[in-house]
C-alpha cells in the first residue's frame, strides 16, 4: 500500500512539473471520494449488507486541466482523444484532467464460515471475493458551444492484492457481532495480477443552459470500456435546484467527476437534487470472471448477465469563498441490478452510499 501511494505521488509530481503557465481561468480541485454500503443502514438497516460492490475510495482525487497539455503521463490520452474525435478534435477545449489512487472491493453475501456445511454451495453460486487497486487518470474535452464533453480515462492497477482483505477484516473485527470475512484467501487473482482499463465517454447537455444561473439540466451520455471491464453504457443525468450551469459536466456516478475552466469571474453557489440512470451491456468482467490466473471460484461467460442497470439519486452543493475558491459536497444513494445469474437466491440488487468532497481554488 505504501509503495502504491509513493507511486501516485511520483506520477502527480511529474505531471505537475510538465504543466504550462497557470491561467487565472483554471480551476484546481483536490478531494476525497468514498463508496460505502454501511451508510445505507441510516436509510434502512437491512440495506447495510456486505455483498456485491461493498466499498471503494479515491484518495487523493486531484484535478487541474493544465496537467494534460504537456508531459508523458497524459500523452496516451491526447493521442487516443485525437483518434476518437478525429477532425473535430481541433474544435474541442481541454477542460479537465484528473489523477487519483483508488480501491474498490467486491464480496459475496456469504462472507465465510468454517463450520457451515453449506459453505461450498454458497461459494459456488455467489460472486467471488475480488478487489481492485489502481491509479486512474482522465482527460475531458468540451466542444466549442460548451454543451458536449468527451472524456478519456485510463486506469492502471492490480487485481487480487490484500488491501481490501485487511480493511474489511479490520472493520468487522472492530464491530461486535459482525461476521469475519473468511473467503479472501480465494479472491480473484489472489496474490496480485496487473490490469488495465481504457474508457471513452461522451456527454451531451440536452436541456438547460450551459453558462450562468439555472434551475434544471438534463444530460445524456454514452460510454465504451475495454480492459478489466469490457462493456458499453448509455445513461441520463439530471440536476434540479440552484445551479451554476457550467457544472453540468460534473458526473453524478461514483468515482467519476469533472472540473471546468471558468468562463467568467462569477463563482455561483449551488444547492440541488441530482439523479441518474445508466443501462450497461457486458462482454467481460474480470472481477467476476478472473483474468489469467486460475481461480478456485469464478463466473463463466454464460453466468455473466449481459445487461445491467445503475441508478443514483442524491443532493449536492457548492459553497463559494471567492471568485475561484469553493467547497463542493455531494451525497448519493447508488444502486445496481444483478450482475450474474446462477441460483435465484444469490441474484440481487445492491445499493450503497457515495460521498464526495472537493476543495477548489
Amino acid at each position: 500500500m505504501n509503495k502504491a501511494i509513493k507511486l501516485l505521488i511520483l506520477v502527480m509530481v511529474l505531471a505537475l512539473n510538465n504543466k504550462a503557465q497557470v491561467s487565472t481561468s483554471d480551476i484546481h480541485r483536490v478531494g476525497l471520494v468514498v463508496d460505502q454500503d454501511y451508510f445505507m443502514k441510516f436509510v434502512k438497516p437491512s440495506l447495510n449488507r456486505d455483498l456485491n460492490y461493498t466499498m471503494g475510495a479515491a484518495l487523493p482525487a486531484f484535478q487541474y486541466s493544465k496537467m494534460a497539455e504537456k508531459g508523458w503521463v497524459y500523452a496516451p490520452h491526447r493521442f487516443l482523444s485525437k483518434i476518437f474525435l478525429g477532425k473535430s478534435y481541433k474544435n474541442h477545449e481541454l477542460v479537465d484532467a484528473g489523477i487519483f489512487l483508488a480501491n474498490t472491493t467486491f464480496t459475496p453475501d456469504y462472507l465465510g464460515n468454517l463450520t457451515d456445511p453449506g459453505s461450498l454451495y454458497k461459494r459456488n453460486n455467489d460472486r467471488p471475493f475480488a478487489s481492485l487497486n489502481f491509479i486512474g487518470t482522465s482527460v475531458g474535452l468540451a466542444n466549442a458551444t460548451g454543451d458536449g464533453l468527451f472524456t478519456l480515462s485510463l486506469n492502471v492497477g492490480a487485481i487480487g492484492l490484500n488491501v481490501s482483505n485487511w480493511v474489511q477484516t479490520t472493520i468487522h473485527e472492530g464491530r461486535k457481532g459482525s461476521p469475519i470475512p473468511y473467503g479472501w484467501e480465494d479472491q480473484i487473482s489472489i496474490g496480485g495480477e496487473p490490469t488495465v482499463l481504457l474508457a471513452g465517454k461522451k456527454d451531451w447537455l440536452l436541456l438547460g443552459k450551459a453558462d450562468g444561473r439555472g434551475y434544471f439540466q438534463l444530460s445524456s451520455n454514452a460510454e465504451l470500456r475495454a480492459g478489466y471491464y469490457t462493456s458499453t453504457g448509455i445513461g441520463l443525468n439530471t440536476r434540479i435546484g440552484l445551479l451554476d450551469t457550467r457544472n453540468w459536466m460534473v458526473n453524478t456516478l461514483p468515482l467519476g467527476n469533472a472540473t471546468k475552466r471558468l468562463a467568467t469571474q462569477k463563482n455561483l453557489s449551488e444547492l440541488y437534487l441530482m439523479g441518474g440512470v445508466k443501462a450497461n451491456a457486458w462482454i467481460y468482467n474480470a472481477l467476476l470472471m478472473g483474468q489469467f490466473k486460475a481461480n478456485k471460484y469464478e463466473m463463466s461467460f454464460s453466468e455473466l448477465r449481459k445487461g445491467t442497470l445503475d441508478w443514483n439519486i442524491g443532493v449536492g452543493g457548492k459553497i463559494p469563498f471567492s471568485t475561484k475558491k469553493a467547497l463542493r459536497l455531494s451525497a448519493m444513494a447508488v444502486g445496481r441490478s444483478p450482475e450474474f445469474k446462477t441460483v435465484s437466491e444469490f441474484e440481487r440488487w445492491h445499493s450503497w452510499v457515495n460521498l464526495q468532497a472537493y476543495y477548489e481554488w
